[in-house]
């Protein structure tokens, strides 16, 4: 990417950057296609230069946009996740104030910036899926907390819980954990023990407030009462356990696994959507979709029909399927089920 002067800036170049006004509310998304209200946009918010995309979109190339400090302190936080993980298995007290300390820098980087928060779905695995995994968890949950319209406080309790809510499965046995086959059900009674694992360890901790432990040992209850461990329904289930089984799934698609690749928010939102019924509370899917997705306005995509446009507007009743501008034309996935968003070219 180059920085370019406005003056130098022409008609179908990509802008590489969020654009925000004085207000700090973001008015460009980075990956918005310079068009002359674009333009005319940016010389009325006085912008001097502006950071442009080298990469042609024919290409389909991605473009690396997680800043390597923001990565490395990602990196780091799996790795002190890790060591806390396996102290505990070998038997050392879990104590909130160093969980804290190891995870508040990187909450904070999420909840103060829109440019992460967009992108959160392409910071690179650092090592084993449960590491890497229960970070993002907390993450995700730390941001469905903000949009949920929950205090400083309670933002902070639910990223802790979210980072330690499969804690328990330190105390599963490997060959479980690691079976690559389908498990027996005397194995998966096994397996589903690890909430409350999770909330037997946090309870001898020190630290823990009702809510975490709550959080932790609620979050596979299911809305329709048909999760574990207690068969809980609706908002019986504890709102952190509640907020943190939408993250948890979030986090579980978007991952790079080894039978399939990450897919796409788009893609995601609709998975979410379907499978949401009966087992995720309605509310925060909705609010969670519908503020992630928001974050994809400006971002060029590609199309199953190998057409590529640039998403204009999120359908709040829809949010997996926004309406697309490709050559001129609008198209509203909202209506037009014949074709989906495959891939995000930013």
């Amino acid at each position: 990417m180059t920085r370019v002067p406005i003056y130098d800036v022409e008609i179908g170049m990509i802008i590489g950057e969020d654009i925000y006004n004085r207000f700090d509310v973001m008015i460009i998304a980075s990956g918005t296609i310079i068009t002359h209200s674009v333009y005319d946009t940016l010389e009325r918010l006085d912008v001097f230069d502006v950071l442009i995309v080298e990469k042609e979109i024919q290409g389909h190339q991605e473009i690396v946009v997680i800043d390597e400090p923001v990565q490395e302190l990602y990196n780091e936080t799996v790795e002190s996740y890790k060591k806390i993980y396996n102290d505990v298995k070998f038997g050392r007290q879990l104590l909130s104030e160093e969980v804290n300390e190891t995870l508040q820098p990187l909450v904070n980087q999420v909840m103060t910036n829109p440019s992460l928060t967009k992108r959160l779905w392409q910071i690179e695995s650092c090592d084993s899926y449960t590491y890497d995994h229960s970070v993002t968890v907390s993450l995700a949950s730390a941001l469905l907390g903000k949009w949920m319209g929950l205090s400083e406080k309670e933002i902070n309790e639910l990223a802790l819980a979210g980072l330690l809510h499969d804690i328990g499965k330190c105390n599963i046995p490997n060959e479980i954990l690691q079976k690559p086959d389908r498990l027996t059900d005397e194995e998966f009674k096994v397996m589903k023990t690890h909430s409350t694992l999770g909330y037997i360890l946090l309870r001898s901790g020190k630290g823990f407030s009702d809510d975490v432990l709550a959080g932790v040992y609620e979050h596979h209850e299911k809305y329709d009462g048909k999760g574990y461990p207690n068969n809980l329904v609706g908002e019986n289930i504890h709102l952190y356990g509640r907020l943190i089984a939408v993250a948890d799934v979030y986090s579980a698609m978007t991952a790079n696994r080894v039978y399939r690749e990450k897919m796409s928010p788009f893609q995601v939102a609709k998975l979410i959507t379907e499978y949401s019924f009966g087992y995720l509370d309605p509310k925060a899917v909705k609010v969670f979709l519908t503020n992630i997705s928001n974050y994809y306005v400006g971002t060029i995509v590609k199309l199953s029909d190998n057409r590529i446009g640039q998403v204009v507007m999120i359908n709040k009743s829809e949010p997996s399927r926004p309406l697309v501008k490709v050559d001129g034309e609008y198209i509203d996935l909202e209506k037009d089920f014949s074709i989906e968003i495959v891939a995000l070219i930013d």
